[in-house]
């Protein structure tokens, strides 16, 4: 009884070493489950870190391609300043009030004639009207120096001399500024349309898109009139109010710059610490 009850005992024994031998070893076991989703972490950081140098990368493109956008339209706005003569800035800011008014009302009336009449029409109609005036003027003039005795100088006369020519120097002055402007244009055009500046290009593409929506509605002798009176009515009014426009346009720039801000801030900058 004594030899049953030993190896009862022993027997007892070895399975328990046998149940806990697993116990043992399933303690120092790592599941395969455990390797795929450290795997999966490390891939899901990487793939966070990539979108965001993506998205960094993209906003340091997009600000290097708007600092130059900016700096071609200041250097455009200067070109034009230097181009437009000094006379035309006058008649546009109603310098000379008289000479603004004529101006104006003669070329809102060609507009007109224009939108009313055909092409030949029209430019029949003005010459002939041009002509009439100035045979009436003569005509004037022959009657008070006939038979009044006040001879009078001809306005018409003044306006163009008997010496009317197109001298070499202005002709040369002429041709360096085609040439100059017209490099300069050729230049801008190949950037735009062979997409050197992003920024650009889409503008002008945007800017084609407006004129060609624009111009289903309306025509171009419409879009004429309307710049017309734009030309001859904005400069003016934003140089007599020019304070309040530029503080309002400043509150304006300062509501859009924060609200980029706060899009922008809303964009990974930097790669989160795990």
């Amino acid at each position: 009884m004594d030899s049953t009850t030993d190896s009862w005992n022993k027997s007892s024994l070895n399975d328990r070493n046998e149940v806990s031998a697993p116990e043992s070893t399933h303690q120092n076991y790592t599941p395969a489950g455990d390797s795929y989703v450290q795997k999966g972490r490390t891939e899901s950081k990487q793939g966070q870190q990539h979108a965001e140098n993506i998205v960094s990368k993209t906003k340091r493109i997009l600000q290097q391609h708007w600092d130059q956008t900016r700096h071609s339209l200041v250097e455009a706005r200067k070109r034009t300043s230097q181009m437009i003569p000094k006379s035309a800035c006058n008649l546009v800011y109603w310098r000379k009030p008289i000479q603004s008014g004529i101006f104006f009302g003669v070329s809102l009336a060609v507009i007109i004639t224009f939108m009313c009449l055909s092409s030949l029409a029209a430019i029949s109609f003005w010459l002939l009207a041009f002509l009439v005036v100035v045979g009436l003027s003569k005509f004037y003039n022959y009657v008070m120096a006939t038979f009044v005795g006040s001879a009078r100088q001809d306005i018409f006369d003044s306006i163009f001399p008997s010496d009317l020519a197109i001298s070499k120097q202005q002709t040369d002055e002429l041709a360096k500024q085609i040439q100059v402007n017209g490099t300069s244009l050729l230049k801008h055009a190949r950037n735009i349309f062979l997409w050197q500046n992003l920024t650009n290009s889409a503008m002008f593409g945007l800017v084609l898109f407006i004129f060609f929506y624009i111009g289903l509605s309306i025509n171009t002798l419409t879009l004429g009139l309307v710049g017309l009176i734009f030309l001859f009515t904005v400069p003016k009014i934003y140089e007599v109010y020019q304070v309040p426009i530029d503080r309002t346009a400043k509150q304006v720039l300062d509501q859009i710059n924060q609200l980029l801000a706060k899009v922008t801030a809303k964009l990974p900058n930097k790669a989160k610490k795990p």
